[in-house]
């Protein structure tokens, strides 16, 4: 069914590495994707995953911070000795297991966003590259039109890149990151459900944000598919995916060899997409443009 959207679909989804190093030395990836939108570099993406980007930032600006604060006072002359060693511990130490290296890859070397806006009640984000080269899509997305309405039984597709694990590899001395031999392309994978409802509830990590509508699909959205397309069979965009509800089933069977007292409950994990509705409102507000059905 999805044998020519996927193709598609393909063009205007990229991958996101976010790339990082703890104080322990050791090094992960996160990966996500995102959407390029038009000839301009514009893209969308889910919002938690630049939370992460700004969150490792902090975390890097801190280490450096600490780092340059501490060389300069312990090179102060003028300071008694003994003064000099009290007053490093006041300042700003960054935690003992934090991110002291950070680095963002957007499916191409040398690009970076240069400007960014989000929706934090939809966990949607907006963001533009830099250096972009437009010639480099081929078909940019069309973007479901909200006036014809969510159909219930549709089938939709969901599209990025899950089920892979990137080690990347850091180098001290020009502070870059790499990624390993195999690593890229970065794998693609399609996984198709279907169209069950709008559901009203909040943005991943928000307790207290406002409600905000998802498209919810009978597949959930697989981590690393995050950021990417939702589409119908001619390549539509429906969506953009965001996070995965767990609903319970209310069954509660007992494991086997685990005992009376050991039951495993079960659910049913559904996909939660952005809708076109609230995508249209916010790139309208930002006088960004999009095509659309």
């Amino acid at each position: 069914m999805f044998s020519k959207a996927v193709p598609i679909a393909a063009g205007f989804t990229r991958p996101l590495v976010l790339s990082s190093r703890t104080t322990r030395g050791e090094c992960q990836s996160t990966v996500g994707a995102y959407v390029v939108l038009n000839a301009e570099g514009w893209i969308l993406t889910a919002g938690h995953l630049l939370d992460i980007v700004r969150q490792q930032q902090e975390s890097v600006r801190t280490h450096r911070g600490y780092r340059d604060n501490v060389v300069q006072f312990q090179h102060d002359t003028v300071a008694d000795k003994r003064f000099r060693k009290k007053g490093v511990r006041t300042f700003n130490h960054p935690r003992a297991v934090s991110v002291r290296n950070h680095s963002a890859w957007w499916g191409a070397d040398g690009a970076r966003m240069v400007e960014a806006k989000m929706l934090p009640d939809a966990d949607l984000a907006l963001g533009r590259l830099e250096p972009f080269d437009p010639a480099s899509i081929a078909h940019y997305p069309v973007f479901k039109d909200p006036a014809g309405g969510y159909t219930p039984g549709r089938s939709l597709c969901k599209l990025g890149f899950p089920f892979v694990r990137i080690v990347p590899i850091y180098d001290e001395g020009s502070d870059t990151f790499t990624l390993p031999a195999g690593s890229v392309p970065v794998p693609m994978f399609p996984l198709d459900g279907m169209f069950t409802r709008i559901v009203n509830t909040r943005a991943p990590g928000s307790r207290e944000g406002t409600l905000s509508p998802f498209i919810e699909t009978s597949s959930p959205s697989l981590v690393g598919q995050m950021g990417g397309p939702v589409f119908d069979a001619e390549a539509v965009v429906w969506g953009i995916q965001s996070h995965t509800m767990h609903h319970p089933l209310g069954f509660h069977p007992a494991t086997p060899g685990g005992g009376l007292e050991h039951v495993e409950h079960q659910f049913l994990n559904m996909g939660l997409a952005v809708p076109t509705n609230v995508i249209m409102r916010f790139l309208d507000a930002e006088g960004v443009a999009y095509r659309r059905e």
